[in-house]
């Protein structure tokens, strides 16, 4: 009989050998694919971002002034102070929007993409405005806008007697005390504050934030049949949602000079705004909010955002961006990050 014979020292080790070189290759393929999975689903998210960005704000700001079927500038000519900060208080350069800009030189550092919202309204070049301190992160710019309120089309008014401190509409769905509201004939307008609604009827009978320092009744006359507009403030900036992520938020102002804030896009680590300002409506320069000397003078809002991907969805991320000419500095946290920029022109410019 022939001796049997088994495998050899030398033919394990070989074989061990392929062995782990086979192994090494199959993850090596697993994690390229991996993190290629990683890059691809992080590029979809800040894209899907993007789309929601330009959904969600740009209508709001574009729409920022509409007063129904007149101009603006007639409409915000006997607008006096004392309605809701910040817009309310702007009875000396009559406006649709203000900014507050978070830069205080030409760079901003990140030190991590859900920090706590800061409660010092100092942090903003012209003060942040006191209800929104402590809703929004030191290292956003924020912009506030008056215009008609979301989902509302302009009211027929149904009785209105000259001289007197309300009138009535066909209905006040959405329509609250505290809140501004716009009556137009298109032949002009007037904004004024609502200080109560009973039923259909509306009026303006607390002084404060009425149409004349002197007096709650109209100054000038609107027919039956004319337009009102339920008007909102409205801000935008980034902060530190519920959920304790870094994220574009949306804040309404209600009656009472409280805002309803809601989160609308997760993963935005900071925005920065630079406001179109010139004459006859043309934009000739972009500035920050602190170079705004004249609010009545922006015809066009430049965004940029830093929007960030899932941690790991890049382990080659840079840790440095320009956004609109500011320097953002963020963590080595391997996320994919991408800056967006917007110009919106505003549609109701006062000037």
């Amino acid at each position: 009989m022939k001796m049997s014979r088994g495998i050899s020292l030398v033919e394990i080790m070989i074989g061990l050998t392929l062995g782990v070189i086979l192994s090494i290759a199959i993850i090596s393929i697993y994690l390229a694919q991996k993190n290629t999975y990683k890059t691809n689903t992080g590029q979809a998210t800040i894209q899907s971002s993007e789309s929601a960005i330009a959904a969600l704000v740009t209508p709001t700001i574009r729409s920022a002034g509409f007063c129904g079927c007149t101009n603006v500038i007639q409409a915000l000519s006997n607008l006096n102070p004392g309605g809701p900060p910040p817009l309310g208080t702007l009875d000396t350069s009559p406006s649709m929007i203000i900014g507050y800009d978070a830069a205080a030189g030409t760079t901003i550092n990140i030190s991590q993409n859900n920090a706590t919202n800061s409660s010092s309204s100092s942090d903003w070049s012209l003060g942040l405005e006191a209800s929104l301190t402590g809703n929004v992160q030191a290292t956003s710019d924020v912009i506030v806008v008056l215009g008609a309120s979301p989902g509302n089309a302009p009211i027929g008014v149904t009785t209105y007697t000259p001289g007197g401190v309300s009138f009535e509409l066909q209905n006040t769905n959405g329509v609250t005390s505290g809140q501004f509201g716009v009556i137009s004939d298109c032949l002009k307008a007037s904004v004024f504050l609502i200080t109560g609604v009973a039923g259909n009827a509306i009026s303006h009978a607390a002084g404060a934030g009425a149409l004349t320092n002197s007096s709650d009744a109209f100054t000038v006359g609107y027919p039956s049949g004319s337009q009102f507009v339920p008007l909102t403030q409205t801000a935008f900036f980034v902060a530190r949602d519920l959920g304790g992520q870094s994220a574009l938020v949306r804040a309404t102002l209600n009656g009472n000079n409280t805002w309803t804030i809601q989160s609308l896009i997760p993963g935005v680590d900071t925005m920065q705004i630079l406001y179109g300002i010139g004459s006859n409506g043309v934009p000739e320069q972009y500035v920050p909010a602190s170079g705004v000397t004249n609010w009545a003078e922006v015809y066009a809002v430049r965004l940029g955002f830093l929007l960030g991907g899932a941690a790991g969805s890049n382990v080659a991320s840079p840790t440095q961006f320009s956004i609109l000419g500011t320097t953002v500095n963020v963590p080595a946290d391997n996320r994919l990050r991408h800056v967006y920029e917007i110009t919106i022109h505003i549609r109701n410019s006062v000037s």
